[in-house]
């Protein structure tokens, strides 16, 4: 038997009227945290200024906010449903993510939900690092980083992993560093602390900062264990690890919107205060 399924969920203007009454409500209570040129007629999009003419020209329309600069979300306290975060918080030290978080939680009404979505998820990385898994960083053949030598071959998988979560670190990135590491120093490390991921991964992001001239840097490391134990920490009630398309609001379900980026190397974390 051949199966005829949908891909995805469809939710249409409809189903936020008979959840919030109207889209102007809709969209005061449903925030898109650095949403880029995602765009939805029921969503409030939050990004950073656009940092060239090239990008304002596709960027959507929305309030414009710097995570680094400001602790505070422009969302009223205790206003939100709906907050959704995609391919955002890898670009940011662990300091401003524990920011974003908090002030995520007190823009959230009781009740309301956080989704999460990020890539790389450290724990499949460092797997795909492990078992020698170079194909596992696919997506470097269209150099995301602008920051790769021609022929690509003769990079090491070290440096691939390297450059996933720790950009500015890679003596392939154009990114000042205080430490650079080369392919043969990461084996040494990895070597020496084989037994530890999460020291291992800390010595690479350690005191990385945000930089607005390479904003498409990664400068933090994330899997669900750590996400989650974050949110929690924060005062979320409850905080699990879900996968693409799949969240406890049917809203969320919609792949034509959420989850679309990357989903073979993303996560997915969702958190209810």
């Amino acid at each position: 038997m051949i199966y005829s399924r949908e891909f995805s969920i469809e939710t249409t203007n409809n189903d936020y009227l008979d959840t919030f009454g109207s889209l102007s409500n809709a969209k005061s209570k449903c925030f898109n945290i650095g949403a880029g040129t995602w765009e939805h007629p029921c969503w409030t999009n939050i990004d950073l200024k656009p940092q060239s003419e090239a990008f304002a020209k596709i960027q959507a329309p929305c309030i414009y906010h710097d995570l680094v600069k400001s602790n505070q979300l422009p969302i009223k306290a205790d206003s939100a449903l709906m907050i959704y975060s995609s391919h955002v918080i890898e670009h940011l030290p662990d300091k401003n993510v524990i920011e974003l978080i908090k002030s995520s939680f007190n823009s959230l009404k009781k009740g309301g939900i956080i989704r999460i979505t990020t890539g790389p998820n450290a724990e499949t990385d460092f797997n795909a690092l492990k078992r020698k898994d170079k194909k596992w960083w696919y997506f470097y053949n269209d150099n995301p980083f602008n920051c790769l030598p021609d022929p690509k071959e003769k990079i090491s998988l070290y440096d691939y992993w390297l450059l996933h979560f720790a950009s500015p670190r890679s003596v392939y990135s154009p990114t000042p560093s205080n430490k650079k590491y080369s392919g043969f120093e990461i084996k040494d490390l990895l070597a020496k602390y084989s037994n530890d991921r999460i020291y291992l991964q800390n010595i690479f992001t350690d005191s990385l900062e945000f930089n607005i001239n390479y904003p498409g840097n990664h400068l933090s490391w994330w899997s669900p264990k750590k996400l989650m134990k974050i949110l929690i920490e924060t005062g979320f009630s409850s905080a699990s690890s879900c996968a693409f398309g799949q969240s406890s609001n049917y809203l969320f379900r919609d792949t034509r919107y959420f989850d679309n980026t990357y989903p073979q190397i993303s996560m997915y974390v969702e958190a209810i205060k």
